[in-house]
């Protein structure tokens, strides 16, 4: 097992951080901390701010897609690429079947170790950091400054930020109110009209004895109310993600047993105290997984970046990518455009510009795995020929499909 990681203290005093910053950015997930290291270490005067503190584990699936490896190159941190997993395999089992597919360019990585090292990069390039804080409303009037308004998880304290700009890393659960808030809309497009249900996120961790899962495989098992992935993390711990049919928890079962049955025939062989380890774990969702909001409003004085701007139901790891990738593109916006108009429609036509192909690409797989039929077919298949499982690589991935039959 690793060493835990040590907590990331506050840089700064929530009642000392009421001078004019350039830009504060609310989350801090991999959107909002690599939006903040871009902005700093361009000289830029930059609040990140969290409800929660680090390190702290999130629903995710842990897996860093080929593009997330590159975003995470882009930003130089040579500890991350030390402490993660180079994922090698693919078992992705449907129906009873399961084929085994060599899985390149991907790598797993706790969400505790990512955060945490992302905003320790931060802080080191200059970022102000203010853990333990709720965002009470951001508000930005025709003129002056974008006000934010915080308060004091911990004792109440509120104090009013402002910034020339605020980017909102806030993840799919949107708790940000103000003019901000009231601009936001959903886009149920990829949830009702492709697939006809709707799906949200499930994730856990669990004991490293909980599933008998080798370093570096990615199990990934569809069903018919769903799909689940498991994957062993840098300290052995048992990553469990899932999308799930929200419509088969109105029919009384609990989530465990929900993911025990999308799970199916293979629970048996992954380890015999998985369902048991699954029952007692401390389960958590997240709203409907395909979302969209206005990436920028007020000028472009307030932007939106990762999962709060646009989200896509996965397969396998994307999340995380397009997080980083979003906060590069927010960022190369902001800082080609700091002191004029127009940052809000050049970063909207970058953003999407950048995702219309994997969105689309995601969207497409979404619809393939709402029938099981079909994929315990192409389960099956490629099984026996290695041409079909480089290519279904190659669509779950994006990553060009060097797949091959292990």
């Amino acid at each position: 097992m690793n060493t835990p990681l040590p907590p990331v203290r506050a840089t700064i005093a929530l009642g000392a951080a009421t001078i004019l910053w350039d830009c504060i950015v609310v989350g801090a997930g991999p959107a909002g901390a690599a939006t903040s290291l871009r902005l700093a270490r361009e000289g830029k005067r930059v609040l990140l701010v969290d409800r929660g503190c680090m390190p702290r584990g999130k629903v995710c699936g842990c897996c860093l897609s080929p593009e997330a490896v590159v975003e995470l190159g882009r930003l130089r941190l040579p500890l991350l690429r030390r402490a993660s997993i180079p994922l090698d395999t693919l078992a992705l089992s449907s129906g009873g079947r399961t084929a085994r597919i060599a899985f390149r360019g991907g790598e797993v990585l706790s969400r505790e170790t990512l955060d945490t090292e992302l905003v320790v990069a931060g802080v080191a390039g200059g970022v102000a950091w203010v853990p333990g804080v709720d965002v009470v409303a951001v508000v930005a009037p025709q003129e002056g400054p974008v006000r934010v308004t915080l308060r004091s998880v911990a004792d109440g304290t509120v104090a009013t930020i402002e910034a020339d700009r605020c980017v909102l890393a806030t993840g799919l659960v949107d708790r940000v109110r103000g003019k901000a808030r009231d601009r936001a809309t959903e886009d149920r497009r990829g949830v009702r009209a492709a697939g006809k249900r709707c799906v949200i996120g499930v994730g856990t961790t669990l004991p490293a004895d909980a599933v008998d899962l080798d370093h570096g495989e990615l199990r990934m098992t569809v069903g018919r109310q769903g799909y689940c992935g498991l994957v062993r993390l840098e300290d052995g711990r048992i990553d469990v993600a899932a999308a799930i049919d929200r419509a088969a928890l109105r029919e009384g079962r609990g989530v465990a047993d929900v993911l025990l049955a999308v799970l199916g025939p293979t629970s048996a062989a992954v380890g015999p105290h998985l369902a048991d380890a699954l029952r007692s774990a401390r389960l958590t969702a997240t709203p409907a997984l395909t979302r969209r909001a206005p990436l920028s409003s007020d000028g472009g004085r307030i932007l939106r970046v990762g999962d709060a701007a646009a989200y896509v139901e996965p397969f396998t790891g994307e999340g995380i990518g397009w997080a980083l990738a979003s906060a590069r593109i927010a960022a190369d916006a902001i800082l080609a455009g700091a002191s004029g108009g127009g940052v809000g429609d050049a970063y909207a036509r970058a953003h999407d510009r950048h995702f219309v192909v994997p969105h689309a690409r995601c969207r497409r797989v979404v619809s393939w795995l709402q029938n099981p039929a079909l994929v315990t077919a192409a389960v099956a298949s490629s099984r026996i020929a290695p041409g079909l499982a480089a290519r279904i690589v190659s669509l779950v991935t994006g990553a060009g499909g060097r797949g091959a039959r292990l």
